[in-house]
């Protein structure tokens, strides 16, 4: 046998061939790469240890109202204020946007819209005031309905 395809493993004393030694090492490469692997939470989104799961509302409000007339700033400013400001005191987002919408009608409108973004634990409290803020905003300014955006998401600060 030529001895140029036989490798000595000299902390065991045994003569092994290229194909076992090569399958040892790959072995031993596969079960060390777990420990530089970041553990996941079981979990299907696989958020990181130091992140939460939480809840990602996206709400899309019309600033147009039926009938005629639009939210205007002042309008929409008091609404944040006293509705959304009073539900979510530990933050939101608002967006400016342009969109469209269909109504029951058939009828397509464009129109200026704000979206709103909310981050919050998944529990009935903060479900209840997302379906409120929606509600009111609805009732107050006669909108056939505000377009709702439900996410699970990984979130860290």
């Amino acid at each position: 046998m030529d001895s140029s395809l036989i490798l000595r493993w000299t902390g065991l004393g045994r003569t092994l061939r290229p194909r076992v030694a090569l399958a040892i090492v790959a072995t031993m490469q596969i079960a060390l790469a777990g420990c530089a692997v970041e553990w996941k939470r079981d979990h299907p989104l696989y958020c990181g240890m130091q992140e939460k799961t939480w809840i990602r509302d996206t709400l899309y409000f019309g600033m147009s109202i039926p009938g005629g007339g639009a939210v205007t700033e002042a309008d929409w400013k008091r609404f944040e204020t006293d509705v959304i400001a009073h539900s979510f005191p530990q933050g939101f987002t608002v967006i400016d946007a342009h969109g469209a919408w269909r109504g029951a009608n058939g009828e397509t409108t464009a129109e200026p819209t704000r979206i709103l973004i909310v981050t919050h634990a998944d529990d009935a409290a903060a479900e209840a005031a997302v379906r409120e803020i929606a509600e009111r905003y609805r009732t107050m300014y006669h909108q056939e309905a505000v377009m709702r955006e439900r996410n699970t998401v990984c979130l860290s600060f």
